[in-house]
């Protein structure tokens, strides 16, 4: 039988869930996901002249961009900030470019890791307005990288966040 069984989840956010449901009188251990970290490091670039940001630039990466993953936060975002922030998205498509305001810049996706690693550095700060999360790697590429995070208080996103790596808002709180 399961007698043996124990449940392993990539977030205390999913634990918790695990440990309201039926399984919830099994062992439930949390094994965070990992990235690699000779990849994912402070890289420099010529990422900012070659898009020409101007003075700050606010990074956004998802795959699959829609409410969930917040594409409507950088939309807004793009008409309450000043030209001199830069907004930049990572893993759109065309279907995506339509809804953005020519302002934003849009990358439909990189050639390698090195690449995203190089544009997570050349970034001011990685936003993740993301409405359901587990444990998005993205952050911690993020951090990696040398990049500040600032999320959504939604599902595990929070989880790898402390006062040296990024903020915390409530959910759909924009001005936050």
């Amino acid at each position: 039988g399961v007698q043996n069984m124990t449940i392993v989840t990539p977030s205390r956010w999913l634990a918790d869930l695990v440990s309201e449901s039926f399984l919830k009188d099994y062992p439930i251990r949390v094994i965070h996901n990992g990235i690699d970290l000779k990849i994912f490091k402070p890289t420099s670039s010529d990422f900012r002249e070659k898009y020409a940001i101007k003075k700050y630039m606010i990074l956004g990466v998802a795959f699959g961009w829609g409410k969930k993953k917040g594409l409507d936060v950088f939309i807004e975002l793009r008409k309450r900030l000043s030209e001199e922030f830069s907004i930049v998205l990572v893993g759109t498509n065309n279907s995506v470019d339509q809804a953005l305001p020519v302002n934003i810049t849009s990358i439909h996706k990189t050639n390698n890791t090195k690449e995203l690693a190089e544009i997570y550095t050349a970034a001011d700060v990685f936003v993740i307005p993301t409405r359901e999360d587990n444990y998005p790697i993205v952050n911690m590429e993020a951090i990696s990288c040398g990049t500040p995070v600032v999320t959504f208080e939604t599902g595990g996103s929070p989880e790898m966040l402390d006062q040296d790596t990024g903020v915390v808002v409530p959910c759909d709180d924009v001005n936050a």
